[in-house]
């Protein structure tokens, strides 16, 4: 069974059951943390069929570049899942819209007063009280606190977190995760335009990049599975009937680690 196969089989299992258990935002005791969930496993499958299309393209480049956004979805998730998994508590999801959204919010202002700086405009505004309007959660703190708490959301914080874990989940439900760290390394020059992305472009064209490719496909496929499986199997503990998507996921999931690896011989 390839990539396609599988994800195919994926498919057919958030079509059947993915509506349900995503209106469980509208009744659950944990709304933020659901709707983070939840945006990860629409977030995530948007990127995976978009890497698709870019085998199917022939464009490694670009896919290399959708790749790194996707590790870094991945992780983000997996810091969510497990802290509401740890805590059972919704403080994981109102940090990540509440301290997270604000320093987006932030950034993008600062960079409007950038702007307008260029044309010779100034604009004048108590930044610390806008974001606060919008985000009522980070009242308390000041914006190097505010700075602190969405950093916890970042790459190597995240690392940190899940290599301290010590619930054994990772290791043995997600034995791919270990191949995630060092792509994201790898990748960032695609993403960022650095000088690594350009040290050979001509082996871009090369039929082995292209497979390299499908071998990444196939990883992308077991993150998004196993982003939807988590989050079914959260769900579950509130709303036991979606259990089920998470066994079916699994099953799909095992048998695609199952698989016959092709040999060079």
């Amino acid at each position: 069974m390839d990539y396609i196969e599988a994800d195919d089989l994926f498919f057919a299992i958030v079509r059947d059951g993915g509506t349900p258990m995503f209106a469980t935002v509208a009744e659950t005791a944990f709304p933020q943390t659901y709707r983070a969930m939840f945006g990860f496993c629409a977030k995530t499958n948007a990127l995976k069929t978009a890497m698709f299309d870019m085998i199917d393209s022939n464009n490694p480049y670009a896919f290399k570049a959708l790749f790194r956004c996707y590790c870094e979805h991945y992780l983000k998730f997996m810091y969510i899942f497990v802290r509401f998994v740890r805590e059972k508590s919704d403080d994981v999801g109102r940090e990540y819209f509440s301290y997270c959204g604000a320093i987006e919010s932030r950034d993008y202002l600062n960079a409007v007063v950038l702007a307008e700086g260029l044309v010779g405009n100034h604009v004048v505004g108590d930044l610390r009280k806008a974001l606060a309007s919008v985000y009522p959660d980070i009242e308390p703190l000041s914006l190097p606190d505010l700075e602190a708490a969405s950093s916890k959301f970042r790459y190597r914080s995240i690392l940190r977190f899940l290599s301290s874990d010590d619930s054994r989940l990772l290791s043995e439900d997600t034995p791919f995760l270990a191949g995630i760290v060092p792509s994201y390394a790898e990748l960032s020059s695609f993403v960022h335009g650095g000088p690594w992305s350009d040290q050979d472009m001509y082996s871009y064209s090369k039929p082995e990049a292209l497979e390299k490719c499908r071998e990444d496909a196939g990883l992308a496929f077991l993150m998004a599975a196993s982003i939807f499986m988590f989050t079914a199997a959260a769900v579950s503990r509130e709303f036991p009937v979606h259990g089920a998507l998470a066994s079916r996921t699994k099953a799909v999931v095992d048998r695609f680690q199952s698989r016959p690896i092709k040999s060079d011989a």
